[in-house]
């Protein structure tokens, strides 16, 4: 604006006396020596609102905003208290989780000044993104150097204003604050008028929070609110105007001058007068009402009193209860308060819902919306439901279920979609992926492929692709019968953890969903690069797997036999997986050793005989067979007809695993001692009777790894027993093949040879026969974990051996051809020296030239190098020295390190060793329960039928069964899920009492410190 000329008994208006020109100021401002930028510009005291905030959104490119605090108060320089800045710090992370805007008056003093302050500390570290806007409304006539940001006359479009913040100025201008990232200067024409900017800064205000935001969660508006520190005669105005525009305001009550007065007036009871509103104003502000005239303060009282009208409209929070949650309570409240208040919002109960869960206000939702006398439908809490889902708020989800959300209702294919697709993590799309290709086990793989199907969006993209078409019409068919499982899934990929105890607790099958989700957290966390959320992970698994271990120990005390039911349950929104296999594959030790699970292991161990059967009655009962029928085996059942009494006997006896197992491990143990008699005595050029009878058993053991194999898989594989049979039968057929062409003795020899050492691989296949023993179990798994760390060792000392070795050879030998030799002198010789046998060429006192060969020709290690009088040309004082620093090395250092290693091995299994050795025999039962009920080798018999009826025979088609279809899982499922209620009735109770437990002993403690006071009262009294 620029001054015309006015009569000097006129009384100067700025409509009158100015005139408005295009403004000559804006653009970037940048502050001398603090290297600070933002951005600027100088308009008009009348300038439309509609358009300023066309310039904010379009030009400045800021994005709407979610909120708007305006900041009023302490506009002159003071000491903020610490109680102060902690609230000032989290008004301003409300400010940044949020997206609001704060509006201040912009200057370098006051409480503008720590504002900027902590602007600046919270966006050091963080992206032009997360920024927080502070936008500054100065009045241009009271900006201090303000011609240094009048634009230039050749700037014609970018325009850079530097300008200086002097602080220790003595001017009653201000200085604009650096750390604002934006600043609006109003001009109507003067110059050293304060207050200036207000009609405008209330004109934005209240046009920006009338504007209509279709995706609000405000009612469709942009909530504004108004927060009080301190101040005087423009704060108390500031407020006035705040509450006549319907707009919240937040008041600090102990931060002094007039925001006392009002807080203090607030809380006060009684018919508010003239006089109690002056007595406020003389205690709080003596010193400004005493200058003031009667006119001005009944202008006071009549501002405060007209604020006070709406107390629905303002929240007082106290500087001495500043905590981090105070001030967010506080904003939250007062909007809310200002919403259900308003005639236009008051009934309109889904915003006012909207508003107290993006503020996470559980209290006041449940006290004030969840009443009794108003009853929800379901279709009315599905948009709050999912944005509680998408912003993590469980103890919301939890509200909206018990007042009536049918979850499987609103978990539509819709829903899911926009949850995996939108609300997703690409970082837990990329480990799931990286986890899939790792371990290639069903869950994985299948979890990854629902996941890619949502984030596909359904969309067949390549036609040509058979597999995922199957995968999208099975994804399908389970979002019908399995959304909850996809949510819960959904929530615990992302370490949701809270959220997913409270979709756990509504789906069906919880046990197995508590294991699955168990695997999946522990299989993401190998896989994360971040330790921590790896930890997390494996963190919230075992928090998993210990539900899953409560749970069923809470089933199996009710019913053993339902609870039995629930460990083969298996649900195709898992996999096809079971209870025990997830457990497995997860390794949850925890749950398989339990007494539940253990006892269904016993019981499909023994199949139909008594568990209370003595083991050595049932061996003997192996060679004794009448004993059977005598009554010296007891069974679990007993037939009811008397003629196939002992038919039935006969057949339990024989088809029970255990007895399977015993009749293998007998007939195995006399094939070792046939295949030793055939290599130590009977070994003949032709093969003789014994010997064709070793090749017709490990033919049959070729038959049963074949069925394994096409049984198992790619699974058959990773167990390193089968592993080793495979290598055992290969080696026996190579063996065949060199030892049946007796007419080459080298090759007969050969065969003999190889023989020989297929022998030591079937031989240590008997150690795995000694994991069903409880003590022998646990050191079979000791001695696998001690060979990992002996091949870690091993890289340790080929460093040590290989340095050694090579310096010894280079030193004594020159010019070894022979690669043999080489080998022994670098690698053989220092291994040896690792258990004492001490090297005998590196003195020269002792080195006898017979033991070598100066040429090379014959079998004998290359001499050392000599001088001209022949003797040994080595230094005696670096070989000895090297020596004695390599035995040293190893056989102190590492050795005794290999046996640390070793010693904390054991003693990590040795403290789990009942668990470990439940968890191993699992896999024992399995596997014996898994093979034909025939002992060995007599299954050969099977295989043939088997073969036969394969190649004769057509295939049945069998229509496969769909999961929870079944009357019995449904019986199963409803009965696991009255054991949920009970249990996590138990489990509440019990988180109850120890609070009311932790209460009492506080109390306790109160009474104790109390009689000590007093105690120490009566002591100083005595004294004086």
């Amino acid at each position: 604006m620029e001054g015309t000329q006015i009569n000097n008994l006129e009384k100067w208006n700025y409509k009158k006396h100015t005139k408005e020109l295009p403004t000559d100021a804006f653009g970037d401002i940048e502050f001398e020596n603090l290297g600070k930028r933002g951005k600027y510009i100088r308009l008009s005291c009348d300038t439309d609102s509609e358009t300023l905030y066309d310039l904010m959104t379009q030009h400045w490119h800021l994005k709407t905003p979610n909120l708007i605090i305006s900041v009023t108060g302490g506009a002159k320089n003071f000491a903020l208290k610490p109680r102060m800045r902690k609230i000032v710090s989290r008004l301003i992370y409300i400010a940044q989780s949020k997206g609001a805007w704060i509006f201040t008056g912009g200057t370098h003093y006051g409480l503008m000044k720590y504002i900027g302050e902590v602007v600046r500390d919270n966006t050091i570290s963080r992206t032009s993104e997360e920024n927080v806007v502070a936008i500054g409304i100065a009045a241009w006539g009271m900006v201090s150097n303000r011609e240094n940001l009048i634009r230039s006359c050749d700037a014609e479009t970018y325009y850079s204003a530097h300008y200086i913040l002097d602080d220790l100025k003595r001017d009653p201008l201000y200085c604009l604050d650096n750390n604002h990232t934006h600043l609006i200067l109003v001009d109507n024409g003067t110059h050293g008028y304060p207050a200036t900017e207000a009609k405008l800064r209330t004109q934005l205000e209240k046009y920006i929070s009338e504007r209509i935001i279709p995706d609000s969660n405000y009612g469709g508006k942009i909530p504004i609110v108004c927060f009080a520190q301190g101040g005087g005669k423009e704060t108390l105005k500031a407020i006035n105007t705040a509450v006549k525009s319907k707009i919240p305001c937040v008041v600090v009550e102990g931060s002094g001058q007039i925001a006392d007065v009002i807080a203090s007036l607030v809380e006060a009871e009684g018919i508010l007068t003239s006089s109690s509103v002056q007595e406020r104003l003389l205690r709080h502000l003596p010193r400004t009402v005493s200058r003031l005239s009667e006119e001005e303060t009944e202008s006071w009282i009549r501002w405060i009193k007209e604020i006070l009208e709406n107390p629905h409209l303002l929240t007082v929070i106290k500087i001495e209860e500043a905590g981090d949650e105070i001030v967010s309570n506080a904003i939250s409240f007062a909007l809310y308060k200002a919403f259900s208040t308003n005639e236009q919002d008051k009934d309109n109960w889904n915003g006012q819902l909207k508003l107290l869960l993006e503020w996470n206000q559980l209290d006041l939702a449940s006290e004030e919306i969840f009443t009794n006398d108003r009853r929800w439908e379901s279709a009315d809490l599905q948009d709050v439901m999912f944005t509680a889902l998408v912003k993590d708020r469980p103890k919301f989800v939890r509200l909206f279920l018990e007042n009536g959300l049918n979850l499987r209702k609103f978990l539509t294919n819709d829903v899911l979609t926009e949850l995996y697709t939108n609300n997703f993590s690409s970082l837990v799309f990329k480990n799931l992926q990286i986890a899939k290709n790792s371990y290639n086990d069903a869950l994985l793989t299948f979890v990854w492929k629902m996941v890619e199907d949502f984030r596909r969006g359904n969309k067949k993209e390549d036609k040509n692709i058979k597999d995922d078409v199957e995968v999208q019409l099975l994804d399908k068919s389970l979002l019908t019968r399995h959304p909850l499982q996809a949510l819960f899934i959904w929530a615990v990929l992302q370490n949701k953890k809270e959220l997913s105890k409270v979709i756990w607790e509504q789906t069906r099958g919880c046990t197995l969903a508590a294991l699955g989700a168990s695997k999946l957290l522990k299989s993401l966390a190998k896989v994360k690069n971040d330790i921590n959320a790896a930890g997390e992970s494996e963190e919230l698994a075992n928090e998993y797997e210990t539900r899953a271990v409560e749970l069923f120990t809470e089933c199996y005390s009710s019913d053993e036999d339902l609870a039995e039911q629930l460990l083969i349950y298996s649900c195709d929104a898992w996999g096809g997986s079971n209870c025990l296999e997830l457990a497995v594959e997860a390794k949850d030790q925890q749950f398989i050793a339990q007494p539940g699970v253990q006892n269904f292991l016993s019981k499909q161990w023994y199949g139909e005989i008594s568990r209370d059967t003595k083991n050595w009655k049932i061996i003997l009962c192996l060679f004794l067979f009448p004993l059977i029928g005598c009554g010296f085996i007891s069974f679990r059942k007993k037939p009811v007809e008397r003629s196939k009494k002992l038919f039935l006997y006969y057949a339990s006896f024989f088809t029970s695993p255990f007895v399977v197992f015993s009749w293998t491990v007998i007939f195995y143990i006399a094939f070792l001692l046939l295949f030793a008699y055939v290599l130590l005595m009977d070994f003949q050029k032709e093969p003789t009777t014994l010997e064709l009878i070793l090749y017709v058993l490990v033919f049959i053991l070729l038959c049963d790894e074949v069925r394994q194999w096409y049984m198992n898989g790619n699974k058959y594989f990773v167990d390193l027993w089968n592993v080793m049979d495979t290598l055992g039968i290969i080696y026996f057929i190579a063996g065949i093949v060199f030892r049946l062409n007796s007419s080459n003795e080298t090759a007969w020899y050969s065969g003999r040879v190889i023989f020989c050492l297929d022998y030591i691989i079937f031989t240590l296949r008997l150690i795995h026969i000694f994991t069903v023993s409880r003590n022998l179990g646990p050191k079979i798994i000791m001695l696998q974990r001690m060979l990992i760390d002996v091949f870690f060792f091993l890289f340790l000392f080929a460093v040590w051996m290989v340095a050694f070795g090579v310096a010894r050879q280079g030193i004594l030998r020159k010019n070894e051809h022979r690669w043999e030799w080489i080998f022994r002198s670098v690698i053989y010789e220092p291994y040896l020296a690792m258990f004492g046998q001490y090297p005998d060429d590196i003195d020269g006192t002792t080195y006898s030239f017979e033991h070598c060969t100066f040429t090379g020709n014959e079998s004998k290690p290359l001499c050392v190098e000599v001088d001209s009088n022949n003797h040994p040309r080595f230094p005696e004082w670096i070989t000895i020295p090297l020596v004695c620093i390599y035995m040293l090395s190893t056989n102190i250092l590492l050795v005794n390190l290999l046996i640390a290693m070793f010693g904390y091995t054991v003693g990590s299994v040795q403290e789990n060793n009942d668990q470990v050795w439940k968890f191993q025999r699992y896999f024992l039962v399995q596997e014996y329960c898994s093979r034909l009920m025939i002992p060995f080798p007599f299954v050969i018999f099977a295989y043939i039928y088997m073969v036969m009826r394969k190649c004769c025979c057509k295939n049945e088609y069998r229509q496969p069964s769909i999961c929870c279809s079944r009357n019995e899982d449904n019986e199963t499922l409803a009965w696991e899920a009255v054991m949920k209620e009970n249990y996590l009735v138990r489990i509440n109770t019990k988180a109850n009492d120890s609070s009311e437990e932790m209460a009492q002993r506080f109390r306790q403690l109160d009474l104790k410190l109390n009689d000590l006071k007093f105690l120490l009262k009566d002591i100083a009294n005595k004294l004086r």
